[in-house]
């Protein structure tokens, strides 16, 4: 009996991994066996940094577009009656399949006070098999052309941005690591007017880590 109780957990946690990696290998344009979360393959530099720091404050263009649900939304609304925290992917980069869970959790965290929303340059069939496979609970946005995405400024996966209401950047963050996760959960907090709770940063790098390029010719 004490041998069963001993090797079930490590029975289902083998299972677990297994079914992540099935999960993972049959996501588009993406193999399991790139997962690499111990080191994080591009690093956030100061350049990177001081740009999007830069940036606070600047008044957004508004984009009326539909996700791929066809629900109709408004990126950077002049007049919207929350915040709005946009996610940047790029089709195909490995990076963005590492941390899109952790931004799944960070939408649960808000419960409805922030709007969520990712966009990214993947085609619009390539997006919805994004949402889909991936299970993201909140709006994906297709921008092949890359107006949304050049608007803001975002040079690679897993940038973020926090609007206000009026359509200003309050924040911008050129990627994630467990310190960058733990200031976005504080920035959307104070600005959504809740209280603030302490966020798992799980998995997260300890590294500043950011994503693939846009303008990286393997991702075209």
């Amino acid at each position: 009996m004490r041998l069963i109780w001993l090797t079930a957990p490590a029975g289902l946690a083998l299972a677990s991994i297994g079914m992540l990696l099935l999960h993972l290998g049959n996501s588009p344009h993406y193999s399991s066996t790139d997962i690499k979360l111990d080191e994080p393959r591009h690093l956030i530099t100061e350049k990177m940094l001081a740009e999007t720091a830069a940036l606070s404050n600047k008044l957004e263009k508004s984009f009326p577009v539909k996700d791929v649900t066809g629900k109709a939304l408004t990126i950077g609304s002049h007049n919207a009656d929350k915040p709005q925290y946009i996610y940047f992917i790029v089709d195909g980069c490995p990076c963005s399949y590492d941390a899109e869970p952790l931004f799944h959790d960070l939408y649960k965290q808000f419960n409805g006070a922030v709007e969520f929303v990712s966009v990214t340059n993947a085609t619009p069939e390539k997006a919805k098999q994004w949402y889909t496979e991936l299970g993201v609970p909140y709006s994906v946005v297709s921008d092949p052309k890359e107006d949304i995405i050049q608007s803001y400024e975002a040079k690679a996966a897993i940038y973020s941005v926090l609007v206000t209401k009026d359509g200003h950047v309050a924040k911008m963050w050129p990627g994630y690591s467990a310190d960058i996760l733990k200031d976005i959960n504080a920035t959307l907090a104070k600005l959504a007017g809740v209280p603030a709770k302490p966020f798992d940063t799980k998995y997260a790098p300890i590294k500043k880590a950011t994503g693939c390029a846009f303008d990286d010719p393997k991702f075209k």
